[in-house]
């Protein structure tokens, strides 16, 4: 943001102008020297025009504004690339050494409007998980909580995902694709113990996988 930290405030607007780089940010000059930088919207916003008085304590809103303004314009870029989850966001805004404060303003600014909608990116992530990934329940939920999803919503994307799935048939496609490599197990009882912590790595209950291990372990041996 630019700015002049030792400028003599309170002093008055000499000069509103377009900065010729970016036609929507204007330049603030007061008494004929450059203060700072603001967006359109923050001068609209604050009503600024030649002859008003800059204060400290609006020079400080300015600059709040101003940095408001840049966290809010990243976080709808990153938005605009794919959904993200508030936590996501909040820890990538960090990482760009914004004030947590600022951050958290913006985020309850986003998720008022709709931008942010974590049970909607739970959703999202659960249904491309299950369908691209093969991802269990397990594994999802573990990764919806490392994105700060709360329980009550991981469960109820998850139970909407799995609702229509044949696990045995999801199973069989799983097992089938490594049949070569368990099928290098001769010990029945250790190739069935492959079986079950593949699957099991994938984010499956051992209770559904068990529901459905003769078959699977029949299906390998054809």
């Amino acid at each position: 943001m630019d700015e002049i930290s030792n400028h003599n405030l309170p002093g008055v607007i000499s000069a509103v102008s377009v900065q010729k780089n970016d036609k929507e940010r204007y330049s603030i000059f007061v008494d004929d020297e450059f203060l700072i930088g603001i967006a359109e919207h923050t001068l609209l916003k604050f009503n600024l025009a030649k002859g008003d008085t800059i204060t400290p304590s609006l020079f400080r809103k300015l600059q709040r504004q101003e940095g408001r303004s840049v966290v809010k314009s990243y976080m709808m870029k990153l938005l605009g690339r794919r959904d993200h989850a508030r936590k996501e966001l909040f820890t990538k805004a960090i990482r760009k050494d914004y004030e947590k404060d600022v951050i958290e303003d913006v985020l309850n600014e986003l998720q008022q409007k709709g931008y942010l909608n974590e049970a909607k990116f739970a959703d999202k992530f659960a249904s491309d998980k299950s369908r691209l990934n093969k991802w269990g329940p397990q594994k999802i939920k573990s990764h919806l909580f490392k994105k700060g999803i709360p329980n009550k919503i991981a469960e109820q994307s998850i139970q909407k995902t799995f609702e229509d799935v044949d696990l045995k048939q999801r199973f069989l496609d799983l097992v089938l694709k490594r049949k070569r490599r368990f099928l290098r197990e001769e010990d029945v009882y250790k190739r069935k113990k492959k079986v079950v912590d593949h699957l099991a790595r994938k984010g499956y209950r051992p209770g559904n996988i068990f529901d459905h291990i003769d078959e699977l372990m029949e299906a390998i041996a054809q």
